[in-house]
C-alpha cells in the first residue's frame, strides 16, 4: 500500500469532543447515533439569533471544550462573554460571522454563565440571552495518541486511569476505524495495526448516558515500510517475489493459512519463492520483520498475503504406440481431472473449452512425437508432455534403420560474473542428410527446435533442468531421449533493486555466507569489500555488484545484481500552520523539499520524545513544543535532524481604536483613521450604516487603515490576520460639521516698520491656527501681528476638524512717501502748492512761515487718499491778498494715531510770478 493508504485521512491523536479548543472533533461526525456535546444551528434555517449550547460538560485532561452558537444573519455582530462561578470573565470577544459559534475552554467545575448579545446593523441590543452551563469533573483519560506495536506481542490500550472513582459507572466501547465494535471495558489488547476509537459514557442515575467522550489512537510499528509483491496470485509451477518500498534488511517468514506454523524462509532485502517449494495450493502469509537503533527491542513487522492457485490436472494413458518410426497409428487417452476454461494440443492444432472435470478424450492415428497438453483455468496454464514413442522393436516388416545418437551433457559452471550455461552435445557419428529436432521441458514447453547440422553434430547451450529431445531423421521419429543439466550452486545475497541516496547511503549486502563483493559505480570505478562492510554511495545511476565466495564458500559460483539509485542532494522539511477555517482546531501540514511526502516516513513527537502522529496532517493535543521528522522511504534513513516548533494560539485579538473627523464643506469629506498594530493585520474590511440602518460593504476601502468618507452615518472596520480570521472590529459615527464660517480677513493689512503699535489680526474662533509667510509657518497663535511686507496665508481648523484657508497681503504704512513743490507760481492753478502722500497717513497739517518766523498760512486735513494731492494752496492769505514774492519755510506734520506715529517734515518754498 502507498503512504496515503497506509495512513488514511484521519486526524491522528487523541481527538475529543470534550477537548481543548485546538483539538479536532472528527470522529463523532461519522456516526449519527453518538451523543454530542456541541450544538450548532444552521444559519440558512435560523435567520433569528438563538443561543444554543450544551447544558452539561465534563472536564478531561484538566479542561473541556464547550461549543456555543448563535445563528442569525451573515451581517450580524456577536458579543460573547462567559462568567465563571466566582464572577470572573474568562472569555469575552466581539466579531462578525466568524464568531457565530465559539469554543470555550472550561478548567474548573461549577456553574458558568454564557451571555450573548447580537448587534444587527447599528442596533447593539437586537438580541440578548444567557444560559447556565454546569461543568463537572470527568474521568482521567489515559489513552495516548500513539502506541508502538512490536512483533510477537500485543499492545494494551487503556481508556481511563484505573484509579478513577466509580469506574464501574462508565460504559466503554472500542471500535475500529469503520465503527465496528471490537470490545468493551476499560482495557483492550490488540495485535493489529490501525486506528482504534473509544467511546466513554458515564451512566447517570436515571439510566441515561452523560458526559460522553470520544477519542482515538493509532497502533503501529516503529518503522514504516511496505511489502511490495510481484503478484497477488500465482499458479503451480510459477514463482513470486517480495520486496520493500524502503531499503531495509530483515527476516522473511511464511505461514500457510491462518492456522499454519510460521517459519523463517530467509533474510535480506527481498525474497523469491518457487511454488514447487510450497506446501500446495492455498493462501499464504508473508511477513517481514526488522529493527532499528531507535527501537532495538521492538521488532517492526508487516504481513501480506498471496494465493497459490491449483494447476489444472490431467491423466494420460498411452493406448497404442506407433508400429515404427514412420507409422501413424499411435493413440493416447486424456482424462481432465479439473474444470478448465481451455484445453489445447498445439501439435494437433486442437483446442476446446470449457471442459468439465472428468471428461475423457481419445486421440488416434498419431505419429511418434512429443505432444503438449495445455490446460488453462483462472489464469493458470499448465503443460503436460506426452511422449509417444514407436514400438521397440518395430513390428513392421521393413522398419527404417535408426542410427541413435550419443548424448554428452555438461553441467552449469562458474564464470567471473555468475554461472555459465551448461550444454548438451548430440552426436550421430556421421552425416545426417535430413534431420530436425525438438527440445522440450515440462516447465517451459518447447525450448528449442530446428534442423540438425549435416555433419550430425548438434550442440545446445542450456540452463539447468530436465529436457526431452525428439529427433526426426528422414521422417523417422527416434525414441525420445531424456537428460538433465545439473545446476551449479551460487552465492546467495540480496541488495535493494532501487534506492534513493539522501546525501549518502551506506549499502551493506545481506548474506549469511562468507563473500567478497565488487561494486561497480556509475562512473565505471570499482570497490571491493568483504561481507559485513558497507559501501558508501553518493551518486545517482546504475550500479552493479558481484558477490564471490571466499573461504569455506569459495566453491560457489559468483552472482551479479544490478540496482539503480536516485540522488537527493538536500532534504528539507518544516511544519506549516494550515488552519482552513477560523477558530478551527490547530492543524499543521508538511512543506517538504527533495522528498515526495507520499513516499516518506513521518513522525511527529512531543517534547518528551514520544510519537504523537504519523500522518501528513497533525492536530496537536495541546499548546507547547513539538518536533517533526521526515525520512524518504526509499532512502532508509537520511542524516536529518527533527525540526522543532512551538504550537501557540493562532488567533490573538488586537486593540482597535477609530478616530474620525466630521465631514467638512471643503473638501467635502471626513477622515476615519484606524489605530492598530498593523504588522498583525493582513487586511481590513469597511462597512457603512446609514440613518435607516441599511448596510453597505465598502469594498473599495479593503486593506486600508485610513479612509475618506462623504456621507454621514456609522462606519465599521473589521481586521483580519494572515489566516483570514477576524481579530477585531470597531465602529464610529461620522457627522457633518456645523461650523461652516471661514476666517474673517481683509485683503490687505498695514504694518509699521518703525514703532509698530498696530493691533494683531483676529480671524475669529477656531481650534487651531497656522499663519504662513511665503509658505513658511510663522505663527500658530489665534491673533497674529504681521511684521513683514508680503503675501500671507492663514489655515485654520475648527473643533470639528474642518480646515479653512485665506490669504492677505501687507504694506508698510510707516514707510510712507511725501511729495511737495519747492516753488510755486502765483496765479497758475497747475503750479500751485500741493502735497502728495502714500498710504498710511491719516492726518496732515501744513505750516508756512516767512523769514521772520511769522506764520502766514496754516491748513489741516484728515481726508487723505493715497497718492492724491492734499493741502492745495494758491498763495492767497487770509485777507485775500497774494503772498509776497520771496522764500518761505514749509513745515509739514503727518500723523496716524492708529499706527502710533507723527512726523514733521520741513522745506523751503520759493514764490514767484
Amino acid at each position: 500500500m502507498s503512504a496515503k493508504t497506509q495512513f488514511p485521512f484521519w486526524k491522528i491523536g487523541i481527538i475529543l469532543i470534550c477537548s481543548f479548543s485546538f483539538l479536532s472533533i472528527g470522529f463523532s461526525k461519522e456516526k449519527s447515533d453518538r451523543k454530542e456535546t456541541n450544538f450548532q444551528l444552521p444559519k440558512s434555517i435560523l435567520a433569528e439569533p438563538q443561543l444554543v449550547g450544551p447544558d452539561d460538560l465534563c472536564i478531561i485532561f484538566g479542561q473541556v471544550l464547550g461549543t456555543f452558537s448563535a445563528g442569525g444573519d451573515p451581517g450580524d455582530v456577536y458579543t460573547w462573554s462567559v462568567i465563571d462561578p466566582s464572577g470572573n470573565v474568562i472569555f469575552e470577544d466581539t466579531a462578525g460571522d466568524q464568531l457565530e459559534s465559539i469554543d470555550v475552554v472550561f478548567s474548573t467545575p461549577g456553574n458558568y454563565t454564557v451571555r450573548l448579545q447580537v448587534r444587527r446593523g447599528t442596533n447593539s441590543s437586537y438580541f440578548e440571552d444567557s444560559k447556565v452551563v454546569t461543568v463537572l469533573n470527568g474521568p482521567d483519560l489515559e489513552l495516548k495518541p500513539d502506541y508502538l506495536l512490536c512483533a510477537g506481542s500485543s499492545t494494551l490500550l487503556r481508556a481511563l486511569d484505573p484509579t478513577t472513582p466509580s469506574l464501574n459507572q462508565y460504559t466503554i466501547e472500542w471500535n475500529d476505524i469503520d465503527g465496528n465494535l471490537l470490545g468493551t471495558g476499560n482495557e483492550f489488547s490488540t495485535t493489529s495495526e490501525g486506528f482504534y476509537l473509544v467511546e466513554i459514557a458515564r451512566n447517570s442515575g436515571g439510566g441515561e448516558s452523560g458526559c460522553i467522550i470520544n477519542a482515538s489512537t493509532f497502533v503501529g510499528p516503529p518503522v514504516d515500510f511496505e511489502i511490495i509483491p510481484s503478484a497477488e496470485t500465482i499458479c503451480e509451477g510459477e514463482s513470486i517475489q517480495f520486496g520493500l518500498d524502503t531499503p531495509l534488511s530483515g527476516d522473511w517468514l511464511i505461514q500457510k493459512g491462518l492456522t499454519g506454523a510460521r517459519s523463517i524462509v530467509s533474510s535480506g532485502f527481498d525474497i523469491s519463492l518457487d511454488a514447487d517449494n510450497l506446501s500446495g495450493p492455498g493462501r499464504y502469509f508473508i511477513t517481514f520483520q526488522t529493527t532499528t537503533e531507535e527501537f532495538p527491542d521492538c521488532i517492526s513487522e508487516r504481513t501480506i498475503e498471496f494465493e497459490l492457485l491449483e494447476a489444472p490436472q490431467v491423466d494420460t494413458v498411452i493406448l497404442e504406440e506407433p508400429d515404427d518410426c514412420l507409422a501413424s497409428n499411435g493413440e493416447f487417452q486424456l482424462t481432465i481431472n479439473s474444470d478448465v476454461e481451455e484445453f489445447s494440443i498445439p501439435e494437433l492444432n486442437f483446442s476446446q473449452g470449457p471442459i468439465v472435470a472428468g471428461q475423457q478424450f481419445n486421440f488416434s492415428n498419431l505419429d511418434p512425437n512429443i505432444y503438449s497438453i495445455i490446460l488453462t483455468q483462472s489464469g493458470c496454464q499448465t503443460a503436460t508432455l506426452v511422449s509417444l514413442d514407436s514400438k521397440d522393436p518395430p513390428v513392421t516388416p521393413n522398419p527404417p534403420d535408426q542410427n541413435r545418437p550419443s548424448i554428452r551433457v555438461s553441467s552449469e559452471s562458474c564464470g567471473s560474473n555468475g554461472t555459465i550455461l551448461g550444454s548438451a552435445e548430440i552426436d550421430f557419428g556421421n552425416n545426417i542428410p535430413d534431420g530436425i529436432f525438438r527440445l522440450m521441458s515440462s516447465e517451459k514447453g518447447e525450448v528449442q527446435s530446428g534442423n540438425i547440422p549435416a555433419d550430425g553434430l548438434l550442440e545446445l547451450e542450456l540452463s539447468s533442468g530436465t529436457y526431452l529431445l525428439l529427433v526426426i531423421v528422414e521422417g523417422c521419429s527416434y525414441p525420445v531421449e531424456t537428460f538433465t543439466v545439473d545446476k551449479s550452486p551460487q552465492v546467495n545475497f540480496t541488495v535493494p533493486e532501487s534506492l534513493n541516496i539522501c546525501e549518502s547511503f551506506e549499502l551493506e549486502a545481506d548474506t549469511e555466507q562468507t563473500l567478497q563483493f565488487i561494486l561497480s559505480y556509475p562512473d565505471g570505478s570499482e570497490e571491493t569489500l568483504n561481507s559485513g562492510q558497507p559501501f558508501s554511495l553518493t551518486e545517482a545511476g546504475t550500479y552493479s555488484i558481484i558477490g564471490e565466495g571466499v573461504g569455506s564458500d569459495a566453491n560457489l559460483c559468483p552472482k551479479t545484481h544490478t540496482f539503480t539509485a536516485t540522488f537527493s542532494s538536500t532534504i528539507s522539511f518544516e511544519p506549516v500552520l494550515a488552519i482552513e477555517e477560523c477558530f478551527d482546531p490547530i492543524k499543521y501540514e508538511i512543506d517538504a523539499q527533495g522528498v515526495d511526502i507520499e513516499d516518506a516516513s513521518i513522525r511527529w513527537y512531543n517534547d518528551q520524545g514520544e510519537i504523537v502522529g504519523r500522518a501528513k496532517e497533525f492536530f496537536p493535543s495541546s499548546l507547547g513544543y513539538y518536533s517533526l521528522l521526515v525520512q524518504p522511504l526509499e532512502s532508509g534513513f537520511c542524516p536529518v535532524d527533527p525540526v522543532e516548533f512551538e504550537v501557540v494560539a493562532p488567533i490573538i485579538p488586537v486593540s482597535m481604536e477609530l478616530i474620525a473627523s466630521k465631514i467638512c464643506p471643503d473638501p467635502e469629506f471626513g477622515l476615519i483613521t484606524l489605530e492598530i498594530e498593523e504588522d498583525l493585520v493582513q487586511t481590513t474590511e469597511w462597512i457603512f450604516y446609514d440613518s435607516l440602518d441599511n448596510r453597505q460593504e465598502l469594498v473599495e476601502f479593503d486593506g486600508l487603515f485610513e479612509i475618506e468618507v462623504n456621507l454621514p452615518g456609522t462606519y465599521e472596520v473589521v481586521a483580519y490576520n494572515e489566516l483570514g480570521c477576524e481579530i477585531g472590529r470597531n465602529l464610529i459615527e461620522v457627522e457633518r460639521s456645523t461650523l461652516l464660517s471661514p476666517p474673517q480677513l481683509e485683503d490687505r493689512y498695514a504694518i509699521c516698520s518703525k514703532e509698530n503699535t498696530l493691533p494683531g489680526i483676529d480671524p475669529g474662533e477656531f481650534a487651531t491656527y497656522e499663519w504662513y509667510f511665503d509658505d513658511v509657518l510663522v505663527s500658530t497663535s489665534s491673533i497674529y501681528k504681521p511684521t513683514q511686507v508680503g503675501n500671507y496665508q492663514l489655515l485654520v481648523t475648527t473643533e470639528d476638524g474642518c480646515s479653512f484657508s485665506d490669504t492677505f497681503t501687507t504694506f508698510d504704512a510707516c514707510d510712507f512717501k511725501v511729495i511737495f513743490p519747492n516753488a510755486m507760481i502765483l496765479g497758475d492753478p497747475n503750479r500751485d502748492f500741493r502735497v502728495v502722500v502714500s498710504e498710511g497717513v491719516s492726518d496732515a497739517q501744513l505750516f508756512i512761515l516767512n523769514r521772520q518766523g511769522a506764520l502766514i498760512h496754516e491748513a489741516q486735513t484728515t481726508e487723505i487718499a493715497p497718492n492724491t494731492p492734499i493741502l492745495n494752496w494758491d498763495g492767497t492769505l487770509q485777507n485775500g491778498e497774494l503772498i509776497p514774492l520771496g522764500t518761505y519755510a514749509v513745515v509739514l506734520v503727518l500723523r496716524n494715531p492708529i499706527y502710533g506715529f507723527e512726523e514733521k517734515i520741513t522745506g523751503l518754498l520759493i514764490v514767484i510770478q
